[in-house]
């Protein structure tokens, strides 16, 4: 391929629909700790941020532990770091803070040795994995703990949701596993707790049961000012109670199969939501809200009014007020991928006044009545399944920055509603390749998120907390996955017309989210207001002013290569001083909000031809990176390299600098190919060029090129005990 050619498939704009400026505002977002998945966060009255979920204590075995962290609130300093746990496995679910900055946490535990603070007695210690059981436990506003116990006798359970009230009594709901889970005189009951919902409140000491519920619970608790509990949930039990009168008063049947030849079909998944009185007695009233679709419940929250707000994930029939986007069939008869839902109950739990397909991973109601939800969009109810739907709040989003199911698997976001229509309002798209959102907390108008994620390969904002690993490697993530934590102001007014908007930035070789980035890498933004409406192409490789845009990563100005209104395509600078930089992007003297690029050594990625896709039926599915035959042409299925052939690929992220640097960039590869030769095309790209296996190392017709770059900036070669990078793909072979 002529080098103009290539330079033109490299750096050539992408069209994609317009978006509008909206007034949230992503005022903090990080890659927050290493090997460790929040599950719930809270907020106090000072603007304090806690998080709580489980670490990997033990790299062997994954054992984890709990761990609680809170931070000031600007999320600029550690205030505490508690771990809590015994010696086999420890999980918190969730966390609550009353006024005086005391943090509740409930979870499960199946350690024998969990600590339990003396007065402690209302449960028996567990016996491992399959016998584990509900904690609750009390840190004060220094993270010392005040005192921890374990729930539900002998009965195997885990707590799912916790809640104080005004008097500093706790509430604990979750589900037992078996029989046997204590109930108290006069408070809601069934015989037989296996497998079914409870509902416990303690005194403010945590040694003393004031009532304990059978049959009633979930995952989520709320509370309104006259100490009304509401408790939601996701059951195939049929049996879950109802009220006369409520929204929907028996449970859809229907059946979703847990493999293709569906075997043995199960009762699918219903949501409900039940509204009990401050003695745990009474059922005010109790509802299912499901359609005939499996429904998950992953959030609940109460207004002053006494309206239910229900978000989660399910199947096109649910109960939507509005047309729900057209999803694809689920494959092979497996569970439906889902669709975000945000629903909204009148008082008496009779009519749903609104449901909108928005957030999923949480909902929250501030003191003027306004509705925040938190969600996602990939893989909702399957890992298997990461599809791409219409969500309505992210229809302004460029498609480059949305899930492919190749190098966008899930994608996080946060939406505001209208609490009386449940019309839209305003929406930050997060981003990333593989960040799930876990649970959301209210302050003031910020809505703070925490998340977990495999890549910190979504925004950065400047002056975040990092760990200190994020700019020695391209991953970063360490053993398991690691703790996103993020935060979007609503109050801030919506910029200028034209005024430049980021809203995702990729690798421009794979279209992959960039996280922490290498000298030299070339990037692309995509957005709005980014420059020209007609794309201009730079005629070098220093230009820095381009259709008037200018981009600086810390104090050096960025070489562009390519504005439009749409997209740039620009190449990191040789940054040295620091570890990051603070990205600006100035558009005819408009400044974007800032985001900061993390810095690694190196990052290297193959440019990818976006007309070739691996076969349907491969093990693998993605992108095949743009492969050149020796001949000069393209490497496709029909026109393949012979074996003992040269082909070219095309490396992003890893041009060398002499600055860093001395020797020539050194790449290794196995299986069989030989590196023949590295060439440096432009300052940014370069050409390796390595020889077709014969037969017996490939599996014709695709045949996988693994290469590996140099292991640090000592420039060693790759080797079992220093291993360097690897990235490949795979070219066509004969």
């Amino acid at each position: 391929m002529p080098v103009r050619s290539l330079a033109l498939f490299l750096y050539s704009g992408l069209a994609f629909a317009a978006s509008a400026p909206t007034a949230p505002v992503l005022t903090y977002s990080t890659y927050l700790r290493d090997s460790f998945t929040p599950n719930a966060i809270a907020t106090d009255s000072s603007g304090n941020i806690y998080m709580a979920g489980n670490a990997i204590v033990d790299q062997a075995t994954l054992q984890t532990i709990v761990l609680v962290v809170k931070l000031n609130p600007q999320a600029s300093q550690y205030l505490y770091v508690r771990y809590l746990g015994g010696s086999v496995a420890d999980f918190a679910n969730a966390i609550a803070v009353d006024g005086a900055g005391n943090a509740y946490i409930a979870g499960a535990t199946a350690s024998p040795d969990f600590p339990v603070t003396t007065g402690g007695n209302l449960g028996t210690p567990a016996a491992g994995l399959s016998s584990q059981r509900s904690f609750v436990a009390k840190l004060d506003a220094n993270g010392e703990l005040l005192f921890s116990d374990l729930l539900g006798g002998s009965a195997a359970s885990a707590a799912l949701a916790v809640a104080v009230n005004a008097a500093g009594q706790i509430l604990v709901s979750g589900a037992s596993e078996s029989s046997g889970f204590p109930s108290t005189s006069g408070a809601y009951s069934i015989t037989n707790s296996r497998n079914h919902p409870y509902l416990l409140e303690l005194d403010p000491t945590g040694t003393k049961t004031v009532f304990s519920a059978t049959g009633i619970g979930g995952r989520a608790i709320a509370l309104d000012s006259s100490g009304n509990i509401f408790v939601a949930g996701t059951t195939i039990l049929l049996d879950y109670p109802t009220t006369p009168g409520a929204y929907q008063t028996k449970f859809p049947v229907f059946f979703t199969c847990s493999s293709p030849t569906c075997e043995t079909p199960l009762q699918g998944l219903n949501q409900y939501v039940t509204k009990v009185d401050p003695t745990g007695s009474k059922l005010i009233y109790s509802t299912a809200v499901s359609g005939m679709g499996t429904t998950l419940n992953s959030g609940l929250a109460v207004d002053a009014a006494g309206d239910v707000y229900l978000t989660g994930y399910a199947g096109a029939s649910y109960p939507y007020s509005v047309s729900p986007p057209v999803i694809p069939s689920p494959t092979a008869g497996l569970p439906f991928p889902g669709l975000p839902f945000l629903s909204k109950l009148d008082p008496l739990g009779h009519t749903l006044l609104f449901s909108v397909p928005v957030g999923g991973a949480g909902v929250q109601v501030d003191a003027n009545g306004a509705v925040y939800a938190g969600g996602g969009v990939g893989s909702y109810l399957s890992s298997a399944y990461a599809v791409t739907v219409g969500i309505p709040a992210l229809a302004n989003i460029p498609n480059q920055c949305l899930p492919n199911n190749l190098t966008i698997m899930n994608s996080a976001y946060v939406s505001q509603v209208d609490a009386d229509s449940g019309k839209l309002l305003g929406t930050q798209f997060i981003g990333g390749s593989n960040l799930t959102i876990s649970s959301v907390a209210l302050s003031g108008s910020t809505l703070w998120v925490a998340g977990v994620t495999d890549l910190p390969d979504f925004p950065f904002t400047p002056n975040a907390l990092t760990p200190t690993n994020i700019d020695s490697s391209p991953l970063g993530t360490g053993v398991g996955a690691g703790a996103y934590l993020g935060a979007v102001d609503f109050s801030q007014p919506a910029p200028p017309a034209g005024t430049p908007q980021i809203a995702c930035v990729l690798d421009a070789a794979d279209m992959a989210p960039a996280g922490p980035v290498a000298r030299y890498q070339i990037l692309s933004i995509f957005g709005t207001g980014l420059g020209p409406a007609k794309g201009v192409s730079a005629t070098d490789y220093s230009t820095d002013t381009l259709g008037g845009v200018n981009i600086t990563v810390g104090t050096l100005p960025a070489p562009l290569l390519y504005a439009s209104s749409a997209q740039i395509n620009f190449a990191v600078p040789l940054v040295l001083e620091q570890s990051s930089g603070d990205l600006a992007v100035l558009v005819n003297g408009a400044t974007a909000p800032l985001r900061q690029l993390p810095l690694t050594y190196a990052n290297p990625s193959l440019f990818i031809n976006p007309a070739q896709t691996f076969p349907t039926g491969e093990p693998s599915p993605g992108f095949i990176p743009m492969a050149l035959n020796a001949d000069g042409s393209v490497n496709t299925s029909t026109n393949p390299a012979p074996q003992g052939s040269v082909v070219s690929v095309f490396v992003n992220g890893l041009a060398p600098d002499p600055s860093i640097v001395s020797a020539p960039i050194q790449l290794s590869t196995v299986d069989g190919w030989a590196v023949t030769n590295v060439v440096q095309v432009n300052p940014f790209v370069l050409r390796v060029d390595a020889r077709v296996p014969p037969s017996s190392d490939c599996n014709v017709p695709l045949c996988r090129l693994t290469l590996y770059s140099l292991n640090d900036a000592t420039g060693d070669p790759h080797s079992s005990s220093s291993p360097g990078q690897a990235f490949g793909g795979v070219v066509y072979v004969q």
